[in-house]
């Protein structure tokens, strides 16, 4: 490479605290010999740095810090605000979680204490300014992590939070009497004369609209918590800063990366479901423009003081590996470099075991860094190329955790097992997209599940989309509900009917299969759990064929015409291979041609100014086969490769057009 890159990094979370300063040497030889080239750190040593009150010592971690960047291995430093010191609890011990069974938690854990209590936010800004301090634009310091895997759970049911939710109400709200009305509280007698009396949803049988209302404060308290950290930290560094985040409890990335740098991910999947983390992966990288880091991964497993998976097949820690960077981060950190001596998570995989021994699967870590060694020049030259998006979003994220539609219905389980497998076994690689992400780049989007589309300017922006030439696949169970949860009252929906002319006629849910229907072309279609019935019109793409007189012929799924484009209005939850025909259908719309494979892959397309190409990778443990356009040549081995090709289990191929 004549010109120089930044490098891809690969790297573990190393907890020096835990070991003798004489460790040190030996694990930092080691990391080097395995081809790390960064460390995170510090994320839960609040007690070293700060071990009396006011009384700070980071000279532990300059030495670590400065030992790292002597091997060539630079430092992710994250704050402690995860963790807090004993003498902190047992100052205020109003600084504590409490739960919603009303009982506070207790100085043994991680995560226990509350983003909305003024005495832990004082302490927690004054260790996250000392620390920046200490290690203003250190240039071994290539970039931060404010706490850890910040998530609300149920929440906490703290007085500060309750009195915090009840000014929330009335700053989103007005008037108590705008809330009764707007959540319908004469239902019930539930109206309140002030929002003072307004619960914490504690009730196992609550108000959707207030536990959908308590979600999202909790949410954007943590998201408030982190914000304040990365404010003091943009003083002091010009190092990216972000927040590493876990795919749970409805955070809003989307309101994270507005003051984030770099957008930080955990994830622990299995063989089972790896292809679940593409999901997420498609995601991040529409978040800001600029690669995200994939801060936490197992080696091998995880566990706590009990294992709970087995071991994995081999090839999959290097394809786990690999992954992020394929599609659209610049980063892989596995958790944890080695194994805790102690106490908590004692049969977590690492890259050592406590005794400093490697785990059998270092060949393969090993084999990861020469991988990004050899792609470095065509992943920086590149980015991950579609015209397709796939709709995710918080706000439905959280609707859906206070009110289900169907019993058992889990938003993200659903999201990514019946519209985005689907949408990848049909050939398509897409971006997930949030509310307010642009849509100018796309020509067909698919909005399943988006029970409100009342979030920003969606709902204008996606009828200009539509109205200048795009395909917009709309639902199952989207459009529903206005943006605190209720229904439309004019309407079943909020701008379908309007844009399209379309009529819809009942709702019927059906879990035993008694609703059968076909395609216009007279081949069978399945659905499942909710149809949405539709009066009968020009465009029906499948109709009801049988399960009561009242349906028999109404269209469950449309294409109607919406100015210089279309919208195809799905009703109903369909098969995967009904969800295919679907996808084809609406591609074929804007001549798409989808990519041709079969079996588990990864198919990422990437262009750049100056380099094309393919990256392939194998992810289900099975043999596969792709069909390629052009004449292709492996960058990590030289082979040339053209038409059908086949890839075994776990086999990776990074392929540039010759």
């Amino acid at each position: 490479m004549d010109k120089k890159y930044e490098p891809l990094y690969l790297g573990s979370a190393y907890y020096p605290e835990d070991w003798d300063e004489s460790e040190m040497p030996a694990d930092i030889e080691k990391m080097q010999k395995y081809g790390m080239n960064v460390a995170r750190m510090a994320e839960f040593a609040w007690a070293k740095m700060e071990p009396e009150e006011g009384k700070f010592d980071f000279s532990w971690l300059h030495k670590v810090v400065d030992s790292l960047a002597e091997k060539g291995i630079k430092s992710i430093l994250g704050t402690p605000t995860a963790t807090p010191p004993i003498w902190l609890s047992k100052l205020y011990p109003d600084v504590m979680y409490e739960s919603i069974n009303g009982r506070r938690k207790n100085h043994s854990g991680r995560r226990h204490c509350c983003s909305n209590n003024p005495h832990y936010i004082y302490y927690s800004r004054r260790i996250v300014e000392e620390m920046a301090k200490s290690f203003e634009n250190d240039e071994n310091v290539i970039g931060w992590q404010i706490d850890n895997e910040i998530y609300h759970n149920e929440g906490c049911f703290c007085p500060e939070c309750v009195a915090k939710f009840r000014l929330n109400l009335k700053k989103k709200y007005g008037t108590i009497e705008n809330l009764n009305k707007t959540w319908t509280l004469n239902l019930f007698s539930q109206m309140y004369t002030s929002f003072d009396e307004v619960p914490p949803p504690r009730d196992s049988w609550i108000n959707p609209h207030l536990a959908f209302e308590w979600f999202c404060f909790q949410n954007e308290s943590n998201i408030a918590f982190v914000k304040m950290q990365a404010d003091i930290l943009r003083k002091y560094t010009k190092a990216p800063i972000g927040t590493d985040c876990m795919p749970l409890n409805g955070l809003d990335y989307e309101k994270i990366a507005e003051f984030s740098d770099v957008i930080q991910y955990n994830h622990y999947n299995t063989k089972e479901n790896l292809w679940v983390t593409n999901f997420w992966f498609d995601y991040l990288r529409n978040l800001k423009d600029r690669p995200f880091w994939n801060t936490e991964t197992a080696t091998c497993w995880n566990g706590g003081t009990a294992l709970h998976q087995s071991i994995k097949p081999e090839g999959f820690c290097r394809v786990n590996s690999f992954m992020p960077v394929a599609l659209g981060g610049e980063a892989n950190l596995y958790w944890l470099w080695r194994t805790h001596q102690a106490g908590h998570e004692l049969v977590h995989g690492g890259v050592l075991y406590s005794n400093g021994r490697p785990y059998h699967i270092i060949n393969e870590v090993m084999d990861t860094a020469e991988i990004l060694k050899k792609s470095t020049e065509f992943i920086r030259e590149t980015k991950v190329d579609t015209k397709v998006a796939l709709h995710f979003t918080s706000k439905n994220w959280n609707m859906f955790l206070s009110q289900a539609l169907t019993d058992g219905f889990k938003y993200i389980d659903h999201l990514t097992e019946d519209a985005y497998k689907p949408l990848v076994k049909a050939g398509v690689r897409p971006d997930v997209i949030g509310a307010k992400a642009d849509l100018s780049k796309y020509e067909v989007i698919f909005s399943p599940f988006m029970m409100t589309l009342e979030d920003g300017n969606l709902p204008e922006n996606i009828k200009e989309w539509v109205e200048n030439g795009g395909t917009w696949v709309a639902g199952p169970m989207t459009d529903i509900r206005t943006w605190c949860g209720a229904n439309y009252t004019k309407s079943a929906y909020g701008i379908l009917e309007e844009i399209t002319d379309a009529y819809r006629l009942y709702q019927i849910p059906d879990f035993d299969n008694i609703i059968k229907a076909k395609w216009a072309d007279g081949e069978e279609f399945t659905g499942t759990r909710l149809y949405d019935v539709y009066e009968e019109t020009e465009g029906t793409l499948a109709s009801i064929t049988a399960g009561h007189s009242a349906l028999i012929n109404k269209p469950i799924i449309l294409k109607k015409p919406c100015g210089k484009g279309q919208v195809i209005l799905l009703g109903t939850i369909p098969s995967e291979k009904d969800m295919i025909k679907l996808i084809k259908l609406a591609l074929e719309t804007k001549n798409i041609k989808p990519m041709e494979f079969e079996g588990g892959i990864t198919a990422v397309k990437r262009t750049g100014e100056n380099k094309n190409g393919l990256i392939l990778i194998e992810n289900a443990a099975e043999n596969a086969s792709f069909k390629l356009e052009n004449k292709m040549q492996d960058i990590l081995t030289g082979e040339i490769y053209e038409g059908e090709i086949s890839l075994t289990p776990y086999q990776i191929l990074i392929l540039e057009g010759i």
